[in-house]
C-alpha cells in the first residue's frame, strides 16, 4: 500500500471514529449559539518566520536595497472593504490610503515598474504587481477554471493566512445539526494532525491548515445523514490547495514571455543541497524547452563534485545542446559568465546554469554561490528538492530562500512512494510555489506541476 492509500484510508479511519452526535449541537441549545456566534479570538503572535520575514533576510545586491523597501511598504496596503459594510469613518480611511497607494505607485513607476495589476499569491502575505521574479521579471500565473461549490468558503487565520475551505454537500444553510467546539472536535483535528504529520508536512503549514479548519468548521451545519468523511475530506482538500498553489506560476509560458521580450538569453540558475538531483533536473529542463524550438546553452558550474561536469557533457550530447564547462576545481562563475556571453555570441534562447550542491551553514560555500548569482545574473532561479526528504527539504528550502531567493521549486521523485509533506510545506513555508515535478528517470519525466495532480492522487 503505497502513501495515497493510507493517507486516504487514515482520513476515513479519523472520520469514522468521531462521533457525529458528541460533534454537534442541536439549533438552539446553548452550546449551537456559542458555536454559531464564538467570540473574537485573541490575536497570537507568530512564533515562525512568515515568507516576508525570510525575503527581507535573503540575499540582495546592494544596489537593490531601496527597491525592496519599496515594495515591503507596498505590502502592507490593507485589504478595501465591502462597499455593504463601509462606516463614514472607514471610508475616510480608505481615501487616505487610496492616496497613499497612488504615491506608491508613481514612486514605483519612475524605477519601471509595472503597476497595472496587483495579485496576492495564495499562502502568501506579499502583494506583487502582477507576478514578478526576485529580479522584478513578469511571471505568467498558471490560469485556472473556477471552482464552483455550495460549500466553498475563503478563511484569514489569525495569522493572517487566507484559505479556501469547501465543506462539500454535507453542509446546508438552515437546519442540521450544528458543529461545536468541545472535546469530541479537538480530538477530530488532533487525529487530522496526526495524519498530516505522517506525510511529513512542515510545522508551519500544519498549524496554519488546522487553524483554518478550526476557525471554519465550527457553526457550519451538516445536514442529516451527511457523511462527515465526505465533508473532512472535502474541507481539508481545499485547506491543502491553498498550500501548493501560493503565488503558482507557469515555467514554460514565463520562458516564453521573455524570450518574445526580446530579454535574452533567458538565465536560469539551479539551486539545492547536495544529491537533490540539480543536474538530472537541469538536463530535463533543457530537453523540454529543446522539444519546444529553444536554443539552450548549458554551463557546468559545479566544479566541486566529482563527476558532476562529464555528467551534464553527457547529458548534453543526448540532448543535443552545447554545454560549456571547465576543469574541476575551476571559478563556477567564469563559467557561468562564459556560458552567458556564448549564449549571446550565439543568439541562444536560454542559459542553464547547474551549481554544486551547498549546504547552508557553509558560509564560504554559500558565498561562492552568491558570487555566482551576482555574475550571471539570473532571470529565474530554481531550488531543487527531494519529495523523499520530506520535512528536511522543507527546512533546506527556507534556509536557501534566507541565503538566496529563489522563486519556485522543482520537486524531483514524485514518482516514488514520497509521503507528500515537502510538495504540502515548501511553497507555505517560503511564499514560492512548486513549478515543475520530476515523475521519472527519463528526461521528458518533468511536467509542470499542478496540484490538483497531488490532491487528486491523495483524496480519490
Amino acid at each position: 500500500m503505497g502513501f495515497f492509500d493510507r493517507f486516504r484510508k487514515r482520513v476515513q479511519e479519523v472520520a469514522d471514529e468521531t462521533d457525529l452526535d458528541e460533534l454537534t449541537a442541536e439549533e438552539g441549545t446553548e452550546e449551537a449559539q456559542e458555536a454559531l456566534n464564538p467570540p473574537s479570538p485573541d490575536v497570537v503572535e507568530d512564533e515562525w518566520d512568515d515568507p516576508i520575514e525570510i525575503e527581507s533576510t535573503t540575499f540582495t545586491p546592494s544596489s537593490d536595497d531601496d527597491d525592496d523597501e519599496d515594495w515591503d511598504d507596498w505590502d502592507d496596503e490593507p485589504e478595501p472593504l465591502p462597499s455593504s459594510t463601509i462606516s463614514k469613518k472607514e471610508r475616510k480611511q480608505l481615501e487616505r490610503e487610496k492616496k497613499r497607494k497612488q504615491k506608491e505607485k508613481k514612486k514605483l513607476a519612475k524605477k519601471g515598474f509595472d503597476i497595472e495589476q496587483v495579485t496576492r499569491p495564495d499562502g502568501s502575505r506579499v502583494d506583487l504587481h502582477m507576478m514578478r521574479s526576485t529580479t522584478g521579471r513578469k511571471l505568467v500565473e498558471v490560469q485556472q477554471a473556477p471552482r464552483m461549490s455550495g460549500g466553498k468558503k475563503t478563511v484569514e487565520t489569525d495569522r493572517g493566512v487566507e484559505f479556501e475551505i469547501d465543506l462539500g454537500g454535507g453542509v446546508v444553510d438552515k437546519g442540521g445539526r450544528i458543529i461545536k467546539q468541545g472535546p469530541v472536535f479537538d480530538e477530530l483535528l488532533e487525529e487530522l494532525e496526526l495524519v498530516l504529520l505522517e506525510a511529513d508536512m512542515g510545522s508551519r503549514a500544519l498549524d496554519a491548515v488546522i487553524g483554518a479548519l478550526r476557525q471554519e468548521l465550527i457553526g457550519n451545519r451538516l445536514r442529516k445523514g451527511a457523511d462527515l468523511t465526505k465533508v473532512i475530506e472535502a474541507s481539508l482538500k481545499r485547506a491543502l490547495r491553498s498550500l501548493l498553489a501560493a503565488g503558482y506560476w507557469d515555467f514554460n509560458a514565463t520562458i516564453d514571455n521573455m524570450i518574445e521580450a526580446g530579454d535574452t538569453p533567458v538565465i536560469v540558475m539551479m539551486v539545492g543541497v547536495n544529491g537533490t538531483g540539480k543536474t538530472t533536473t537541469t538536463a530535463k529542463i533543457a530537453h523540454r524547452l529543446k522539444n519546444e524550438g529553444r536554443t539552450v546553452v548549458l554551463a557546468a558550474a559545479d566544479t566541486f563534485r566529482a563527476g558532476a561536469i562529464d555528467q551534464l557533457e553527457s547529458h548534453a550530447e543526448k540532448i543535443g545542446v552545447r554545454c560549456v564547462s571547465s576543469q574541476r576545481g575551476g571559478d563556477s562563475a567564469a563559467i557561468a559568465r562564459d556560458a552567458v556571453e556564448s549564449a549571446k555570441a550565439r543568439g541562444a534562447d536560454v542559459v542553464i546554469v547547474d551549481t554544486a550542491g551547498r549546504m547552508t551553514n557553509k558560509v564560504n560555500l554559500m558565498n561562492e554561490l552568491q558570487k555566482v548569482h551576482r555574475v550571471a545574473q539570473p532571470h529565474l532561479v530554481l531550488f531543487v528538492g527531494d519529495a523523499l526528504a520530506g520535512n528536511d527539504a522543507v527546512e533546506q528550502a527556507i534556509e536557501f530562500q534566507r541565503m538566496l531567493k529563489f522563486d519556485g521549486a522543482v520537486l524531483c521523485k514524485l514518482d516514488t512512494d514520497a509521503k507528500g509533506g515537502a510538495a504540502l510545506s515548501i511553497a507555505h513555508a517560503t511564499g514560492r510555489p512548486i513549478v515543475l515535478a520530476g515523475v521519472g528517470q527519463e528526461y521528458g519525466d518533468l511536467k509542470q506541476f499542478d496540484p490538483d495532480w497531488l490532491l487528486q492522487m491523495m483524496f480519490e
